[in-house]
């Protein structure tokens, strides 16, 4: 049975943004090692279970920065899989395609490493598995063509092939090698390791096509459980992905509801159980006091549940809003020789969609307004917000 890790967009060494320059000491050393302790524990997992392989589709670099710490850390994770008998595969995306231009240490007998072309590398596994592998390293930063092409078609002879894609689902031409989902899925593979998009999320199930999402959350944007997918074939079902999470320190979303002060919210953060060290983005519905309301209006919330945090407690306030649904304003009226719907429908183009849309939205999202459906609910969305004062409620 095939067994492998998963792990798209390592980012190592990756600076958290976000962060004020007031972060408490006592959580700087868990942020500034965040990246470097999820790829440990990535790799203690892997050693523990035994797997055949680790595939890292790209972004496993943060930059081009290739400095002697960053280095030491991944040539150690590196050299302890060798050592188990586990072998690594390394492209290199957007984030670090710079990487694959540099000098680095020699790599342990047991890593791939991909170039800028796509390319196909056959191991054996311990237990006499063959298994091909396809990918290809970014050249540049953009890299405004798909790949796809170039990969060839499952490989005979062998027990599974697999796919690594750093990239988007999309049209030929964008950027970050944007691809046919159903031309991916038409290669045959067993199994396609993503990377790029920082949501963990399965696009196609049979097979596989997946993004982990990144081991760490980097930022407050990306909230929530990050690690990696353990990828088996259990039964003759096919190539199947489980998620486990490694990340060091979560970015967690929290409501609260009708606080009636500044020391009842302190209060409340300060008696919370967290689970591991947490950058908290506070979010207060409801009525609120006074003094939060004037806290937050002079800039100084996050501020103040910052100062009255207890030491050592594993949680720092990030951010902190008072979130309510804002009264429509009166528009001014339109011009009456303004067709604003036509004109709206002539702006409303997949070209102008395809820039709007973030590289980090979900593929069924993207994929979604891609669509001619899409495109005419989005017209329609933005109509009534102009014309009718954003009533609607959807």
């Amino acid at each position: 049975m095939l067994s492998f890790i998963h792990a798209g967009d390592v980012h190592l060494g990756n600076p958290f943004t976000g962060l004020n320059q007031n972060l408490s000491p006592d959580f700087q050393g868990n942020v500034q090692l965040a990246t470097f302790t999820a790829l440990d524990r990535l790799v203690e997992f892997a050693v523990d279970q035994e797997v055949d392989l680790v595939l890292f589709p790209g972004d496993l670099y943060h930059g081009s920065d290739n400095s002697p710490l960053i280095q030491e850390r991944l040539t150690k994770a590196l050299t302890q899989l060798d050592q188990a008998g586990i072998w690594s595969a390394i492209s290199f995306g957007n984030h670090d395609f710079q990487q694959g231009q540099q000098v680095h240490p020699a790599w342990p007998d047991r890593v791939l490493v991909f170039g800028p072309a796509v390319e196909t590398k056959t191991i054996t596994t311990a237990s006499g598995l063959k298994v091909a592998i396809s990918g290809f390293s970014y050249a540049d930063r953009q890299h405004r063509q798909s790949a796809l092409p170039d990969f060839p078609v499952k490989q005979a002879g062998v027990d599974y092939h697999l796919g690594m894609y750093h990239g988007v689902v999309g049209q030929d031409g964008e950027k970050y090698a944007a691809f046919s989902l159903p031309d991916m899925v038409a290669k045959g593979y067993d199994y396609w390791a993503l990377g790029h998009i920082h949501v963990r999320q399965i696009l196609h199930r049979n097979p596989v096509v997946a993004y982990s999402g990144n081991l760490q959350g980097l930022n407050r944007n990306e909230d929530g459980e990050k690690g990696f997918f353990l990828v088996s074939d259990q039964d003759g079902q096919g190539l199947l992905p489980e998620f486990y999470p490694v990340a060091p320190v979560l970015w967690q979303r929290i409501q609260m509801r009708n606080c009636p002060d500044l020391a009842t919210l302190q209060g409340q953060l300060n008696a919370y159980h967290w689970e591991q060290p947490t950058l908290v983005i506070l979010e207060l519905t409801g009525q609120v006091g006074p003094d939060i309301e004037a806290a937050a209006r002079f800039g100084t919330l996050e501020e103040s549940l910052q100062a009255s945090r207890k030491s050592q407690s594993d949680y720092w306030p990030v951010k902190a809003q008072i979130t309510t649904k804002a009264l429509s304003q009166e528009r001014p009226a339109l011009p009456a020789d303004v067709d604003l719907q036509a004109a709206i429908n002539q702006v409303v183009q997949p070209a102008s969609v395809g820039q709007w849309l973030s590289d980090q939205a979900p593929t069924f999202i993207r994929d979604y307004f891609y669509s001619k459906e899409g495109q005419a609910d989005l017209a329609g969305r933005i109509y009534q917000d102009l014309v009718a004062g954003g009533q609607d409620e959807d």
